[in-house]
């Protein structure tokens, strides 16, 4: 906690009923989605530009670390509060601004969470692309921070790709405004991609202009069950070595299939190895034409059986089993960790194999679903917190996973960040040469170091 003087100071900036300071209340703010935990100082909630400002100039005065926070949901550790900490939650900021529906554009605060967007641009036929698994709570500032990918990533992109541009209160306390959008800077200079991914550690985004899609008029989804992780992976390089880009491409193995029924009962075959899951949009002739080669690579990779959902109910109970997979996972053990690496769609199918490995070798639990088409992989692993032994396996194969990551052609993160949990593998994925470079960066934007410290980049060895 901060000493009363300070809190008294902070609570004139944003007022008595913006700001958290009791340790039950703190303890709230005291953790993210991942396994960590951190003690912040006081927990403030702006609910304009011009208070974030206030706070951050606020916090370099005093020499405080701030940390803006969204829902929470980051699962590397990234909102995780640095000691006495500056926590700045976003959740008062949480307006749609404005949509344009003849130029595509959504103005937004960070507060607002994806879905809440998916839900007011959807009455104009249109659709913010990026659509991670926790739609429902994740927010834009943190889809922004982690630059989320998610289901539709393969067709769609990631949020970079959607995000016209920025205005950003910097660790100085400037405001600046990035991208083509009503900016002051040259249109030759755009600074958007660098807060994309930077894991709120180079600024702070207060507003976001977002790109806006047309939902196409057909959807096809379909299923299909394979005997083994190496067919199904085999079969999702075919699909896309064909010219076929589904808008979504999931596989699930046998404990999440297990478990997804368990929960759901949807008539999933509990003894398949791998369960697809693809879905095509477009034009009608387009999506036909896409069906077609997709049952050719079903057949040709000895797929068990197919299924196309003949209608909406169906095609929504196959989504509701994929968002539903961690719910269903999380009555097999009290705790998780989820995995987010990425390797080269030919190595899909090795790659589920290897990890399956790891969980007889280990002894553990490790459900796997993947964002197949763009070769993001989630392995998670199950275990007990309160049995040491059990935590120890777990981390001995976490680290092999990552590092088999590395042998496959990978990156160690697509969509979670690196945060605190993938620190120690920042070195293992990139050269001394290129975390400095990144360490420059960082320099570039927050000199003191105020801005999220103590995450995304590790300290650099001295040689």
């Amino acid at each position: 906690m901060l000493n009363q003087r300070l809190t008294n100071q902070l609570a004139q900036i944003v007022g008595k009923d913006n700001i958290l300071t009791s340790k039950i209340s703190l303890a709230s703010y005291a953790y993210d989605a991942s396994p960590y935990q951190g003690r912040p100082g006081v927990v403030v909630f702006p609910i304009s530009t011009e208070m974030v400002v206030e706070v951050v100039k606020f916090a370099n005065k005093h020499n405080l670390p701030i940390m803006p926070r969204g829902a929470g949901s980051c699962l590397s550790g990234g909102a995780i509060a640095p000691e006495g900490s500056i926590v700045i939650s976003f959740s008062r900021m949480n307006r749609i601004i404005d949509i344009n529906p003849e130029n595509r554009i959504a103005v937004v605060e960070p507060g607002i969470t994806n879905k809440q967007v998916q839900l007011a641009a959807e009455p104009y036929g249109l659709m913010f692309a990026p659509d991670p698994a926790s739609q429902n709570i994740s927010t834009i500032g943190g889809n922004i921070a982690e630059n989320a990918g998610g289901i539709r990533g393969v067709k769609y992109g990631s949020t970079k790709d959607h995000i016209l541009g920025l205005e950003v209160v910097l660790p100085s306390g400037e405001i600046i405004v990035t991208g083509d959008i009503n900016s002051p800077l040259e249109p030759e200079i755009d600074l958007t991609y660098f807060f994309c991914g930077s894991e709120g550690t180079l600024g702070i985004v207060t507003k976001a202009w977002l790109a806006l899609t047309p939902i196409n008029p057909k959807v096809k989804t379909m299923t299909a069950i394979f005997n083994s992780l190496e067919n199904a992976g085999s079969c999702v390089a075919e699909i896309i070595a064909k010219g076929v880009v589904p808008t979504t491409m999931e596989i699930m193995d046998n404990t999440v299939i297990k478990a997804v029924e368990d929960y759901l009962k949807l008539g999933f075959p509990r003894d398949a190895a791998a369960l697809l899951l693809i879905e095509v949009d477009g034009f009608p002739s387009d999506v036909e034409t896409q069906v077609v080669s997709i049952l050719n690579a079903f057949t040709n990779n000895k797929a068990l059986s197919y299924k196309i959902a003949g209608n909406e109910k169906e095609r929504e109970d196959l989504w509701k089993a994929r968002r539903s997979v961690n719910g269903a996972l999380g009555k097999l053990k009290p705790a998780n960790i989820v995995h987010d690496i990425v390797v080269p769609r030919d190595r899909l199918a090795i790659m589920l194999e290897k990890v399956a490995q790891m969980a007889k070798k280990y002894g553990i639990i490790i459900g796997q679903v993947a964002h197949a088409g763009d070769g993001n992989l989630h392995p998670t692993l199950y275990y007990d917190h309160r049995i040491p032994e059990e935590v120890e396996k777990v981390e001995e194969a976490c680290d092999e996973i990552i590092k088999e990551t590395i042998v496959q052609g990978g990156t160690i993160s697509g969509e979670h960040g690196i945060g605190i949990e993938k620190l120690k593998y920042m070195p293992l994925a990139f050269t001394k040469q290129s975390l400095e470079y990144m360490q420059k960066v960082k320099d570039a934007f927050d000199p003191e170091n105020i801005c999220n410290p103590g995450k995304l980049l590790p300290q650099i060895a001295e040689d």
